[in-house]
């Protein structure tokens, strides 16, 4: 497997976050910037079925970039697994957020409409443990399905971000603070809510953010309602309403839910590379305090 995987490197047809993806599903440990490890180093493939069950596994991962899994090979417990849906079945309402927020980062890309419809399948890998409070999502390939898979899925490139758009999450902005600062800030029109769904996907996300331990507790809030978006950035345009265009951006989003008013700060921001496209959340309710 080791020498499969060393080929494949090698050729330039897996990337080494890929390689990285496959062994770590696998439950090998390998080090994320020394991925030439020997056969030795890599060990525990020592049945012959197993490896070209697990080879298997890996050839369709590397030819479709981690989209087209077919079931029918020997998924390792932390791998990736196709899910798939029947005509009249939808995915958890998480699993419609980061279809949503695909089709919205890749309208960003194209200037385009897409509207999302719905999942017919989806692929889940045991995901990494989350550190701090705040919810933070991203893409990393968001196109139209070309027949045969080319380019390569790569991970965000956080130094290429705008300073001014990392580290800890700022305060929700005050109503002075917006009023005194118009080039910076700018509050988000009914008709803005209109024309850009995405506001409300954003604002779903916050709440999600606020529920993700308990779907249950999330679902049963749907539908939110948006009481004010406060959109801030550093970027220049010559309407405030442009200011929604921005690539990176912090809105600040009041909401209620369910009898329940929230309040949230949503970061958006990129690398400036295709189909890249970060969110960090974080969201509470209006009788306590942010953790932020």
């Amino acid at each position: 497997m080791a020498d499969i995987l060393r080929q494949l490197l090698d050729s330039g047809k897996l990337s080494d976050e890929i390689c990285h993806s496959i062994l770590c599903g696998l439950g090998k440990h390998v080090d994320t910037f020394h991925l030439s490890k020997t056969e030795e180093e890599v060990d525990g493939w020592t049945s012959e079925e197993d490896e070209q069950l697990d080879e298997e596994y890996c050839r369709q991962v590397t030819e479709s970039l981690g989209f087209d899994i077919d079931g029918n090979v020997r998924i390792p417990a932390c791998g990736i697994s196709p899910v798939f849906l029947g005509a009249n079945e939808n995915p958890r309402s998480e699993i419609s957020l980061y279809g949503r927020l695909g089709v919205h980062c890749f309208n960003i890309d194209k200037e385009r409409k897409l509207k999302y419809m719905r999942i017919p399948k989806y692929n889940i890998q045991f995901p990494k443990a989350m550190n701090g409070e705040h919810l933070r999502v991203s893409t990393g390939i968001c196109r139209i399905k070309p027949e045969t898979p080319e380019g390569d899925i790569c991970l965000v490139d956080e130094e290429a971000i705008d300073k001014f758009y990392r580290g800890v999450m700022p305060n929700f902005v005050s109503k002075e603070g917006a009023v005194n600062d118009k080039l910076r800030f700018y509050e988000v029109q009914e008709q803005d809510i209109c024309a850009n769904d995405w506001l409300r996907l954003y604002t779903e996300f916050a709440l999600f953010s606020f529920w993700r331990y308990n779907e249950d507790g999330f679902e049963s809030c749907l539908p939110v309602e948006i009481k004010k978006i406060i959109v801030e950035t550093c970027e220049t345009h010559r309407e405030p309403r442009l200011k929604l265009k921005s690539s990176n951006a912090i809105l600040h989003i009041n909401f209620s839910a369910k009898s329940c008013d929230y309040k949230s700060v949503v970061r958006r921001t990129t690398d400036g590379k295709p189909g890249h496209i970060v969110l960090e959340i974080n969201t509470c309710k209006n009788d306590q305090p942010s953790s932020t």
